[in-house]
């Protein structure tokens, strides 16, 4: 398993955690009122679920199992594979923490974190089918795909 797949992974296991925690916090709040900030954390739960978990849990998968290129170049220029967990990773903690900042005190410094954190995530999206189109082709004399 490469490296960059183990830290992919494991981060999504943290993201796990930390969302469905933030989830657990977000709904006692919406039943009892414990504290503002737990009713900001919607949907920044959900954002670490969707894209902190499951997104890069099958960003990892992917870049480990799909076919090689070849055998002298595998799964193709790593450093654009890691580029991809660092952009997906800073956009998402960025969210993390100006989402629910902005719920609780919307403000142009909060407002211009969730562009910036989109913008992230978004290039990280882009750069991971880069990283891995090149792995998505026909079988070599079988004519399928």
């Amino acid at each position: 398993m490469p490296v960059l797949t183990r830290w992919t992974i494991r981060t999504a296991m943290i993201y796990l955690i930390a969302g469905l925690a933030a989830g657990v916090l977000y709904w006692a709040n919406v039943q009892w009122q414990i504290a503002p900030i737990f009713g900001a954390f919607s949907p920044t739960y959900l954002h670490m679920l969707v894209i902190g978990w499951l997104t890069q849990l099958i960003f990892g998968v992917i870049y480990w199992m799909f076919p090689i290129i070849r055998k002298d170049n595998m799964r193709g220029d790593p450093r654009l594979a890691w580029a991809v967990y660092g952009l997906l990773n800073v956009g998402l903690l960025v969210r993390v923490v100006c989402e629910p900042w902005r719920g609780l005190d919307p403000n142009d410094v909060n407002g211009i974190g969730l562009v910036v954190a989109a913008v992230l995530q978004v290039a990280a999206g882009y750069l991971f089918i880069v990283v891995c189109w090149p792995r998505v082709r026909e079988r070599a004399g079988t004519g399928t795909a």
